[in-house]
């Protein structure tokens, strides 16, 4: 799982239970459960301030998704705060617990801050410990809280709170991302009773991992926080790595879906039939990989001849474009001879942190395709240049940017850059062969970094070659980190040496 960091916080000293201790075992167990994943341990002490700030530290250097491991609810301060710098009013916190959290230091009975956290969130809290950008009521869905104190059910007032997976959704609206915060005494104590402060009537973790399932299957997942874990019991931790897993797959799921999405509309085919959930792309006289193939559903009903039928009659080969979820097809296929090829790692990079890291440069960047073409058909080193220009890049809807460089009056680097709600998306990276290894590559994504940035797009992604080192070199310089992968596969068309012809 490349995509994904665990931040170990161990942190007890916010907790009012009288086994907290029990929190640092818990914070490490939980991390124990997401296999293959990169993880960071944050040390704390008796000042949650300085906790805090150690949290914050981790998430400057580890910018993708972030699973954190507490500890207490109040280890999610800064993951939250993250999050909200990163997405602004499009995000959705969906606070899962047993409790609302939203005393003060003059409401709370216990006086303990991990009853305080979502209040803090919303920039009433402890001094030092309110973030510098609150949360607003509006972004918050309370899930599963059942046990609020007086005031806290006086603040909590119009606050929506739900039970179940469509009441969710309904309720998140219209949020572009989501951050879930997972207090474990959320779920029933019948069910799971190694927390400090247990609320009967709770959620099952069938239950609890329906609605992150929900969640996931309809936003982005902006990060998640799973906390409160006292193991007590052996069974408990079993029911742990089977909600640990769901959470991990269906959130690591969200951010593929989200990133294909916009992708798929950044590349227009010129022809996309929908059939029993496939999305079949066809373009004309095109010959590029991701305007003639298939993506296929996450849910597969074990069917492709229609897909092999609607290639065939347009005198295709049969490519079929699979990412994580499609494990089983891509063994069928290969049963049934179809080749692997055109291994690609999807990258991601904070906006930011390409602008910080490449200079402002001299290069022409414009807002239509039409000046840019000749460089294109000039660079790209396909056959088909000028048919992709024409079919598919002038074609393109969303806001663009396309960038070129020159020497002596000579284009000699180019990119492309495609914005949707929150994103960019790179593509048709090229520089001429003797110019390569002079930093214009480098030059041409800080100016499209720059230009994502002044669209709101907060977030960068660019699909490359498993084998193309140079490439996969120069992005990791520039901040972007593996997300995900995918590959095609490929049945041998009827004609001979059809399937040379096909290009990225």
């Amino acid at each position: 799982m490349p995509g994904i960091t665990v931040l170990e916080v161990p942190q007890w000293q916010g907790s009012g239970s009288p086994t907290a201790h029990r929190l640092r075992e818990g914070a490490r167990l939980l991390a124990d459960l997401v296999p293959a994943a990169e993880r960071v341990r944050v040390d704390v002490g008796d000042v949650l301030a300085a906790n805090a700030a150690g949290v914050r530290a981790a998430l400057e250097r580890h910018r993708g998704l972030v699973l954190t491991a507490g500890g207490d609810c109040g280890v999610e301060l800064e993951p939250i705060a993250a999050a909200l710098r990163r997405h602004g009013d499009r995000l959705a916190v969906v606070w899962f617990d047993a409790h609302g959290d939203l005393n003060t230091p003059a409401t709370s009975p216990s006086c303990t801050f991990h009853g305080m956290v979502l209040r803090t969130l919303l920039g009433d809290g402890p001094a030092g410990l309110v973030p510098d950008r609150p949360l607003r009521r509006e972004q918050v869905v309370l899930a599963g809280v059942r046990a609020l104190d007086p005031a806290e059910r006086a603040y909590a007032e119009g606050m929506p709170v739900v039970t179940d997976p469509a009441a969710l959704v309904a309720a998140v609206g219209d949020a572009g991302a989501v951050y879930v915060h997972i207090d474990l005494d959320v779920l029933d104590p019948g069910s799971f009773a190694s927390v400090g402060c247990p609320e009967p009537g709770g959620l099952t973790p069938g239950r609890l991992t329906e609605m992150i399932a929900a969640l996931a299957g309809r936003f982005e997942i902006a990060g998640i926080g799973i906390t409160e874990y006292e193991p007590a019991r052996s069974e408990d931790q079993q029911t742990l790595a089977g909600l640990v897993d769901a959470v991990v797959v269906a959130s690591e799921a969200s951010i593929v879906r989200e990133i294909e999405r916009r992708a798929f509309a950044a590349w227009p085919a010129g022809l996309v039939r929908e059939e029993a959930g496939w999305l079949l792309r066809h373009t004309p006289e095109v010959r590029r990989r991701r305007s003639n193939s298939a993506i296929p559903p996450a849910a597969w009903d074990g069917s492709v001849d229609h897909v092999e039928a609607f290639y065939r009659a347009r005198d295709r080969p049969v490519m079929v474009q699979l990412g994580p979820a499609h494990r089983d097809l891509d063994a069928v296929l290969k049963g049934r001879g179809y080749r692997m090829d055109a291994s690609t790692s999807v990258m991601t990079a904070v906006t930011e942190d390409v602008v910080a890291g490449t200079a402002v440069a001299q290069v022409a960047l414009a807002d239509a395709p039409y000046a840019w073409l000749k460089t294109f058909a000039e660079l790209d080193e396909h056959a088909d240049s000028a048919t992709v220009g024409e079919k598919v890049i002038s074609r393109i809807a969303a806001p663009a940017a396309f960038v070129s460089v020159t020497r002596d009056g000579r284009p000699v680097g180019m990119g492309l850059f495609a914005a949707d709600s929150g994103w960019a998306g790179v593509f048709a990276m090229a520089t001429a062969p003797e110019f390569r290894g002079q930093g214009i590559a480098t030059e041409v994504l800080g100016a499209g970094a720059r230009w994502a940035a002044g669209q709101g797009a907060t977030r960068l992604y660019l699909q490359v070659e498993e084998d193309n080192a140079a490439a996969i070199g120069l992005y990791t310089r520039a901040g972007f980190t593996p997300s995900y992968g995918y590959h095609y596969r490929i049945q041998r068309p009827a004609r001979s040496g059809e399937s040379a012809s096909i290009q990225r």
